[in-house]
């Protein structure tokens, strides 16, 4: 009777440990993670505002990140641009595409520096005049596509939540 009760009591433990590792999911706030791996939480910013938090690690040979959601989104109207504060553990390079109905990529790229936090303006070329004519926006982390490796702690303020 008693090593029942302590197989139960074992496998809640291990079952509470394991779920205290989970930080993140693959899917929140309209965002989805397209490759596995991935976690999406979210944390409270320096002044209060979401932050959208995405761990991952970049395996070696390379591969890209991204993270999706369909539009439209609350607040974008008007000529495509989007100002992003980010925080980084690495330098990445990163990339914003909007997809139009017609599935065709528009897309704007940057380089972020490790450290604090850092506004990145992606401003996208004449190809699409207005947020209406998009159907989904991809963020990208293409850093592994270019050799890099190793794990990855990016903060996000300023995506469509």
């Amino acid at each position: 009777m008693a090593s029942g009760r302590v197989r139960v009591l074992l496998v809640i433990l291990v079952a509470l440990c394991l779920a205290a590792c989970s930080r993140g999911s693959a899917e929140l706030f309209g965002w989805r993670a397209l490759q596995p791996g991935m976690e999406l939480s979210s944390e409270q910013g320096p002044a209060g505002q979401t932050v959208l938090a995405l761990l991952y690690t970049i395996p070696p040979g390379g591969q890209d990140y991204a993270i999706e959601r369909d539009l439209p989104a609350q607040g974008l109207e008007g000529r495509p641009t989007l100002s992003v504060l980010a925080q980084s553990t690495r330098v990445l390079f990163l990339a914003v595409v909007l997809v139009d109905r017609e599935g065709r990529e528009h897309e704007c790229a940057l380089t972020l520096l490790p450290g604090g936090w850092h506004e990145l303006e992606f401003d996208f070329p004449p190809g699409i005049a207005d947020w209406s004519e998009a159907v989904k926006i991809r963020f990208e982390d293409r850093t592994g596509g270019l050799g890099s490796q190793g794990p990855v702690s990016l903060k996000l303020i300023g995506l469509p939540l």
